[in-house]
């Protein structure tokens, strides 16, 4: 006599256990991959608006509607990144090395969003450092 079956064989579950773990042996890498390209497009994209601040600013200190944060050649404590757009926490080190055109060297700390990247450049060719 036949009795009804309830759940799975032990061969099925394996057999099940196996095609997910190299499914997620083929995917793994692979979303890696993808979250390290992400945080640095993300800091270039941060770069490229704080250089945006940077000529904003420059904008309004010319024109006399301010006078404080006005950008020039020199060390600037990651704190004034603030003035540009940008969350200063999570910056260890800011420069701007020229204002025709605007040239920045920027480093992200290592709580920050983006780990621990480093890159310098213009709006149009701003590039992470190797």
């Amino acid at each position: 006599m036949l009795k009804n079956k309830k759940g799975f064989t032990l061969v099925e579950l394996l057999a099940v256990i196996v095609i997910l773990a190299i499914i997620l042996a083929i995917a793994i890498p692979g979303i890696t991959g993808m979250v390290e390209n992400a945080k640095k497009n993300a800091f270039v994209s941060d770069a490229k608006m704080i250089i945006s601040g940077i000529d904003y600013r420059k904008l309004e200190c010319d024109m006399g509607v301010t006078t404080e944060g006005c950008p020039s050649t020199s060390v600037i404590l990651p704190s004034a990144l603030s003035y540009y757009g940008a969350n200063p926490a999570n910056y260890t080190a800011f420069k701007i090395t020229n204002m025709s055109p605007i040239t920045i060297e920027l480093t992200s700390a290592t709580t920050s969003q983006f780990g621990v990247l480093s890159g310098s450049g213009t709006k149009a060719t701003f590039a992470i450092a190797p």
